[in-house]
């Protein structure tokens, strides 16, 4: 049955054409050139630039697993979680062994609250691809919802191992340190990792947030300023402000 609907999906998307796009010469070599380019898009924030090539790529090459993977990943992005899970479906359909797009719909699920969902595409994702660290991270974020501290950090000692340095997990590692509330190890981990992503607004926001839980209103002033300089609608990096703006405001004693 599987079988039957994955040459019935094949054959649709053969015969689909993508609206303003003409003369796509219908090869490999040609889906891929597309692909790297709605990638180098999608790098750089041009979410409908990188959909429109990716779609292109999968007209040239319609069991293109990955150009279908990506456009999920664009689709989520964008806000369409029903045509994104659509697209990563399909992309599974094609390679059922991808752990990337397994960790996708773990993404997705877990964005829209669905976090038994999401562990379970979380899990799939690391175990078929082990070297991607996107799946621990993952895991460790829904860990550390359920208060599951050394698992989360565990996680995150896995993926640190395949990308040490990776701002993102640096901050997700003292993102758990905060909320386990040991202060030091959540500060030492957010230094590091907004010196590697010193234009990071999230990150310095929660850097404010544990110097002015140590105490540490200068020094909280000078994150959060800069957060905002970044972004001017971080919310953590105006809490803080607002905090050490308060009369009589006292940071929590640790």
């Amino acid at each position: 049955m599987v079988r039957a609907a994955g040459e019935k999906l094949l054959h649709r998307l053969a015969s689909q054409e993508v609206s303003g796009t003409q003369n796509v010469e219908r090869s490999p070599d040609s889906a891929e050139a597309l692909k790297d380019q709605g990638t180098k898009y999608f790098h750089a924030g041009k979410l409908s630039a990188a959909g429109s090539y990716y779609r292109r790529a999968i007209l040239a090459k319609p069991d293109f697993a990955e150009a279908h993977n990506n456009l999920g990943t664009v689709l989520r992005k964008r806000g369409s979680p029903q045509s994104a899970i659509a697209s990563f479906q399909t992309a599974l359909l094609l390679n059922p062994q991808s752990g990337s797009t397994y960790g996708n719909l773990g993404n997705l699920h877990e964005r829209y609250g669905n976090l038994a969902q999401a562990e379970t595409y979380y899990l799939k994702a690391v175990a078929l691809s082990p070297e991607l660290y996107q799946g621990f991270v993952g895991l460790a974020r829904i860990a550390a919802g359920r208060q599951r501290w050394e698992e989360a950090l565990g996680a995150l000692t896995r993926a640190s191992a395949i990308a040490p340095q990776s701002a993102s997990i640096l901050h997700q590692t003292g993102v758990v340190y905060l909320s386990k509330g040991d202060l030091p190890a959540a500060l030492n981990n957010l230094l590091n990792a907004t010196s590697l992503e010193p234009k990071n607004a999230v990150i310095k926001a929660c850097l404010a947030d544990v110097l002015y839980r140590q105490g540490k209103t200068d020094e909280a002033r000078v994150q959060a300023e800069e957060s905002l300089a970044i972004d001017p609608s971080e919310s953590v990096a105006k809490m803080v402000l607002e905090k050490i703006s308060a009369p009589d405001a006292d940071p929590p004693q640790t």
